[in-house]
């Protein structure tokens, strides 16, 4: 179940340090972005964001914020860092979890060598299994300055731009919590025994991604577990639709005055329920845009 692992959870865990990967030899690509016009014609700017911090995915330039007053944020990392008690029943499971009953010696393996790496090997039999499938969805952190996002929002700041947040950190953590376990022990199992697995599919993610192909990229993580088709249909009501819809509504007075730059994970986007259809069935004109500098036009 990918799109938990490495878009969702990313965006929520974004403060435990995301990893950084080796740096393409390849030609960078452009930076994608989209352009929403209301009936006033005011724009706002929409960026789908690779939550996850990797050298083989291009950055706009800081410059971007030159052109907007505000900055939309998807999640408040900020409020989930300054307080991060609030979130302790989402990462603590009510009971003890017995690995053994649940997984093979190999899953065991590959869980306790990435609970080592984000330094929660003593309590890895505490965590939720939630909380335990981001860590074997993604790279072992590295203390390298914390997510994409925060590096956006420091600059923003400096600029003294208006800073708000689509959601906060709990609320989307509850979204998490209103799937079953068995999704995530199906994820834990499709990839704790063999970990490079994790990186060859990141691998084929990011190819897609920095193509723009983002229908590409919802169909390839849509492929990956949930078998059933009552399980994907859970998952994508409670923790795509639901919180489409909820971000399109609360975006409101910001697409009425526009002059904002919005960034959203890159699977919010696609589908007839993602944020363009959304935005189009609102009256909006939505425009994509490649811009091979990152520049704001």
């Amino acid at each position: 179940m990918r799109v938990t692992g490495l878009f969702l959870i990313i965006a929520l865990l974004a403060a435990l340090g995301p990893g950084a990967r080796a740096q393409s030899d390849a030609a960078p690509a452009p930076i994608r972005f989209y352009r929403v016009e209301s009936a006033d014609r005011h724009i706002t700017f929409f960026y789908p964001s690779f939550h996850l911090r990797d050298d083989r995915v291009p950055r706009p330039p800081m410059a971007m914020l030159d052109r907007v007053k505000h900055l939309v944020l998807e999640a408040d990392i900020a409020e989930a860092k300054a307080h991060p008690q609030a979130l302790t029943r989402y990462i603590l499971s009510p009971k003890p979890l017995d690995l053994a009953k649940l997984f093979t010696p190999a899953e065991i393996a590959g869980i306790r060598s990435r609970a080592a790496c984000n330094g929660v090997a003593p309590m890895v039999e505490s965590l939720r299994l939630s909380f335990i499938a981001m860590m074997i969805a993604l790279p072992c952190p590295k203390a390298d300055g914390g997510s994409y996002e925060e590096e956006v929002e420091r600059a923003a700041q400096q600029r003294g731009l208006e800073i708000t947040a689509l959601e906060s950190a709990e609320e989307e953590f509850a979204a998490m919590a209103a799937l079953p376990d068995r999704l995530f022990i199906e994820e834990i199992r499709e990839f704790a025994g063999d970990l490079d697995a994790d990186d060859r599919l990141l691998e084929r993610m990011i190819v897609l991604y920095n193509a723009g192909d983002l229908d590409a990229l919802y169909d390839l993580t849509m492929k990956q577990g949930m078998t059933r088709a009552a399980d994907r249909k859970l998952f994508v009501d409670k923790v795509l639709v639901e919180r489409n819809r909820k971000m399109v509504q609360r975006l409101g007075d910001v697409l009425a005055r526009g002059d904002a730059l919005v960034i959203v994970g890159a699977l919010h986007f696609p589908g007839k329920d993602g944020i363009v259809n959304l935005l189009k069935r609102r009256g909006f004109k939505v425009t994509s845009m490649a811009a091979p500098d990152g520049e704001l036009r």
